[in-house]
């Protein structure tokens, strides 16, 4: 029990005791990644990117656009092979797989299946159930028709889940100054009724005040192995239920702004930014598939910088605040926010921004470099108008 104490100390702290030479040496060997990503000279030189060099094909999904199914501002996404399931700022909603509306899952308000507000959602390993967290520390249970099944009572303070075997989940806890909240869990693998069977702490939790509190981080799965990234620690880690381990690191050098910042109060928080941090980033987002890790950088003002890693090459590329150039029917940027099957890349635009992006340009110009796939994606276009619902887009 000492050695994994110890060993999540290094992990989280980035520093060991050196009262023992060959504990140092072990845990020092279990850390060494596989991958560096360094970003500092990267940043410095952005370089945009074409859609070609990570997909050859591009498919659009129109997500219907009913009374029932209207979205806002989608926060999440999720593909199966039967369902693409989308978070907005109040609900979720199913879709099948050619973006026919199926169900909303649960419903706001009070009583049995209802909720206020939505931390988090996921699917069950099987596929066969889906599991909402809210913001009073509870997960609810809907099978894929939309009943309810029940509800549970999360002990800890989740601001993310994801399954990690049957009936058996990993939550990642809101990670606020310690003053705010003085638990210092950063994982807990649990089933839905509390059991724990192992704990992650954050070594890392930060003192100042007022401090910014960050509920969600990298969290995602990979070849079936869950990856986990916390605010403020340089390393992406595999997570299991028996230890983490060191994934990949992310090396901002003097383009990392701090996890701790000095501000007086939340007024002033801007214009600090502005003032002192300007052009510092932090990793908000890693998504990967089979030859790259795709990363998005934010500035805590929503200023993104996206880029990737391709993992054969060893090397790293920042391309700007829009992505990935769409150079395969002349469409939107394209950057992925989930990876479905581990291959496929799945993003999300606005039907309006599409409608404005493709009937507003070069008509001659695009079909003479795009051909067909430019005259397909004219024809989307003309489908769709001002209330259209957001369109999925995938590559691969």
């Amino acid at each position: 029990m000492k050695r994994k104490m110890v060993m999540c100390f290094f992990l989280f702290g980035s520093c060991i005791s050196n009262n023992n030479q060959i504990q140092q040496e072990e845990n020092e060997r279990n850390f060494e990644p596989p991958y560096s990503v360094s970003l500092e000279k990267e940043i410095e030189k952005i370089k945009p990117a074409e859609l070609s060099n990570i997909g050859g094909s591009i498919t659009y999904i129109p997500l219907e656009t009913i009374t029932r199914s209207l979205l806002k501002d989608l926060r999440k996404i999720v593909a199966t092979d039967s369902f693409i399931a989308v978070h907005d700022m109040d609900n979720v909603l199913l879709f099948d797989s050619s973006g026919i509306f199926l169900k909303q899952i649960g419903h706001r308000g009070q009583g049995p299946g209802a909720y206020r507000t939505i931390m988090d959602y996921c699917f069950s390993v099987d596929g066969n159930k889906i599991y909402l967290l809210t913001t009073f520390q509870e997960c609810l249970e809907y099978d894929v028709k939309g009943k309810f099944l029940k509800s549970y009572k999360i002990d800890s303070i989740p601001g993310q889940i994801l399954p990690l075997k049957d009936e058996l989940f990993v939550f990642h806890c809101i990670n606020a100054p310690e003053y705010l909240n003085p638990v210092r869990q950063s994982l807990i693998i649990s089933d839905l009724n509390n059991t724990i069977q192992k704990t992650y702490i954050n070594y890392h939790k930060r003192v100042k005040k007022p401090g910014i509190t960050v509920p969600k981080a990298p969290f995602y799965y990979h070849r079936s192995e869950l990856r986990f990234k916390e605010f403020g620690v340089d390393t992406l880690y595999t997570v299991t239920e028996d230890e983490l381990t060191a994934y990949a690191i992310f090396d901002l050098g003097k383009k990392e702004i701090p996890a701790e910042l000095d501000y007086p109060n939340i007024l002033e928080f801007e214009k600090t930014l502005i003032q002192h941090y300007t052009g510092k980033y932090f990793v908000k987002g890693i998504v990967e598939d089979v030859d790259n890790l795709y990363f998005t950088l934010d500035d805590y003002l929503d200023n993104n910088l996206y880029g990737y890693y391709n993992k054969s090459a060893g090397s790293a590329k920042v391309t700007g605040d829009k992505g990935f150039e769409n150079n395969i029917d002349g469409g939107l940027p394209f950057f992925p926010k989930y990876v479905y099957n581990d291959s496929i890349l799945v993003d999300y635009v606005n039907a309006f921004e599409l409608r404005e992006h493709v009937l507003n340009g070069d008509a001659t110009e695009m079909r003479r470099l795009y051909g067909k796939n430019y005259d397909d994606l004219v024809k989307l276009a003309n489908s769709l108008d001002d209330e259209s619902n957001p369109i999925v887009v995938m590559v691969k």
